[in-house]
């Protein structure tokens, strides 16, 4: 149990730190109020780029799949010829 919640941990902060690099989070904060010694911070998430960056994340792995696929079979056609001249 150990594990998963350390694993999950990690994986929150990497989603979090790449969140931050990407641009799709940003905080901000408004000006101090003296009078209360309050400051207000706001969080932005940017839903277009999460969306963007996930649409690019689809197109190349598709690609990468498809490529792989191609080589896969011609792999397995090259061994099946290979099989059928012994």
């Amino acid at each position: 149990m150990k594990k998963v919640s350390l694993l999950l941990s990690v994986l929150v902060i990497f989603v979090v730190v790449l969140g931050f690099y990407r641009g799709w989070f940003a905080l901000s904060s408004q000006t101090r109020d003296t009078e209360s010694n309050k400051v207000d911070i706001n969080l932005t998430v940017d839903r277009g780029k999460v969306h963007e960056d996930a649409e690019k994340v689809k197109d190349e792995t598709t690609k990468l799949a498809n490529k792989v696929s191609t080589e896969a079979k011609d792999l397995g056609g090259r061994a099946r010829d290979e099989v059928k001249s012994k």
